[in-house]
């Protein structure tokens, strides 16, 4: 794993290599400076020294008097910073120096103290400070600071009775003096150590002034989004990060928090997707195996019913032959009284079996629905009146709970009306001793289809019989055919309905139909 640098450390060493740098550069410049005025300082020292012994030789040669400025050129050169004092002549001899030594000696033009004006053919009469001093250094490799001072001839120098010059001399003579710049270079030196030691501190209270508002303002708000975004990679979309600063890493915070609850409302909803299309599956599979059985029943009830049409119309001919002559020998004045209720019963039960073969061949025909617009509750009331006043329902309350906003159905209503018939009689048979009978009606707007519910209060049917209550023949009843419910079943598919049932033993039975709703755009369109 890559080592990770803090980036409060880079932030410091940075900050500080830049300090570093820019108090070096300012102690450069600030010693060069300082050895700039202290230089220019010594050069106005020794230049007002200079005038001061000008003008007090001024007035020594006035009263010729030489003894007087030799002793106070003595005493001046004597100074803690003064090294040597000499005076000049016009020709370049030595008349008086601090230095005994070199008295009478005569300096060639090419020296320090005379090569700043006797540079070129003509020798300068006048110069600036600057370019009268001079920096070298002597014999004993000490650093000195040298100025010259010309002593000009003054027209009462020209008159006076003392001695005589003429008036065309302009220079008399020079003054040289030369002063040590040791203690301009021990004052720079202690200015640069008190520099020095300034700009350390400084560079100090800077760095760590900058390093703990970095901490504050920088790194710690950084280590807090690099803890949410650590909490996020590993799952956490609950976390948030702080955004109490309105700067760029506020903004940031804020942008975090709002990227992590997408992030949350996507996952939720990624979430909720899976957990739905779980759903959406088991209910798929349960309609495909609902539709399974409806095919096999279909398919059953299809291959039954050829079966069962050939054998209708087999027996229906010999049966009607039978109840014919039974009919005839009844009728027949010349029969036994004794053997009357033997016909009768033969008659009876002849005509019970035409009425069995009869519903055989009503269960084989699959008859076109002749299909019209009506209305449900219309239909479910029309067959309550035909019903109600049946012996079965003496002791059956019968509660209507019919939806005010149906749309009328597109089936065929003698089709329909005989399933609702069945269904009611059934519930009737099922509650022997009373009970409650409720239909309900309302509109299932995705699928098209307006809902009929008839529910009693019966004994229910048991769970094993539950999936063969649509199959042809069969019946939990002693004098049942089984045929009732697998007519309704195919009158129902074949009127582009559906018809389910929910049962529990003990608790009742529920039917539920659903037949399509009737479109006007649909009719519209297969009239044109």
């Amino acid at each position: 794993m890559q080592k990770r640098h803090s980036l409060i450390v880079k932030l410091t060493l940075a900050t500080s290599l830049i300090l570093i740098g820019f108090m070096v550069l300012l102690d450069y410049l600030n010693v060069k400076n300082f050895q700039k005025v202290m230089q220019e300082y010594s050069i106005s020292t020794a230049d007002q020294m200079a005038e001061i012994i000008n003008q007090s030789a001024y007035d020594a040669m006035l009263k010729n008097d030489k003894e007087s400025l030799y002793k106070m050129i003595d005493r001046i050169g004597k100074g803690k910073s003064v090294d040597h004092i000499r005076l000049i002549d016009r020709e370049g001899r030595i008349a008086y120096s601090s230095n005994n030594k070199e008295i009478g000696t005569v300096i060639d033009k090419s020296a320090e103290a005379c090569a700043m004006c006797h540079k070129g053919k003509d020798p300068k009469l006048y110069a600036s400070t600057m370019h009268r001093s001079r920096l070298f250094t002597n014999s004993e490799g000490k650093e000195m600071l040298g100025l010259t001072n010309a002593i000009y001839n003054q027209p009462t120098c020209a008159v006076a009775s003392c001695h005589f010059h003429q008036e065309n001399q302009k220079v008399l003579g020079l003054l040289d003096i030369e002063v040590s710049m040791a203690n301009m270079r021990l004052k720079t030196q202690e200015y640069h150590a008190q520099f020095f030691v300034i700009a350390c501190v400084m560079l100090l209270i800077t760095g760590g002034s900058l390093t703990f508002l970095t901490q504050r303002l920088v790194n710690r708000p950084v280590q807090r989004l690099v803890r949410h975004t650590t909490l996020v990679s590993a799952g956490d979309l609950n976390s948030r990060v702080p955004a109490a600063s309105g700067d760029e890493l506020g903004e940031l915070a804020k942008a975090l928090n709002r990227m992590t609850e997408n992030l949350k409302m996507a996952h939720e909803e990624l979430t909720r997707w899976g957990y739905n299309l779980e759903e959406k599956v088991e209910e798929r599979t349960v309609e495909i195996k609902k539709i399974e059985t409806q095919l096999r029943r279909s398919e059953k009830l299809a291959s039954l019913g050829k079966l069962v049409a050939g054998i209708a119309h087999e027996i229906n001919n010999p049966l009607t032959g039978v109840l014919l002559y039974s009919s005839i020998l009844t009728a027949d004045k010349r029969l036994d009284p004794e053997l009357k209720p033997d016909l009768e019963r033969i008659t009876s039960e002849s005509q019970r079996c035409a009425d069995i073969v009869s519903r055989l061949l009503e269960f084989s025909r699959e008859a076109v629905p002749r299909k019209e617009a009506v209305s449900l509750n219309a239909l479910l009331d029309k067959v309550v009146t035909l019903v109600h006043k049946q012996p079965t329902f003496s002791e059956i309350s019968i509660i209507k709970d019919y939806s005010g906003h149906m749309s009328d159905i597109l089936v065929d209503p003698n089709q329909v009306q005989q399933v609702f018939v069945n269904l009611f009689i059934n519930a009737s048979h099922a509650m022997p001793s009373g009970g409650t009978l409720t239909i309900r009606t309302c509109m299932i707007n995705d699928d098209g289809f307006a809902c009929a519910e008839i529910k009693d209060t019966g004994h229910g049917i048991d769970a094993e019989h539950l999936n063969h209550i649509f199959d042809p023949f069969f019946t939990t009843k002693a004098d049942g055919t089984g045929l009732g419910l697998s007519i309704s079943y195919g009158i129902v598919e074949n009127n582009g309905g559906k018809i389910e049932v929910k049962s529990r033993l003990g608790e009742g039975t529920t039917f539920t139909i659903s037949l399509p709703v009737y479109d006007n755009g649909f009719l519209d369109d297969i009239m044109i």
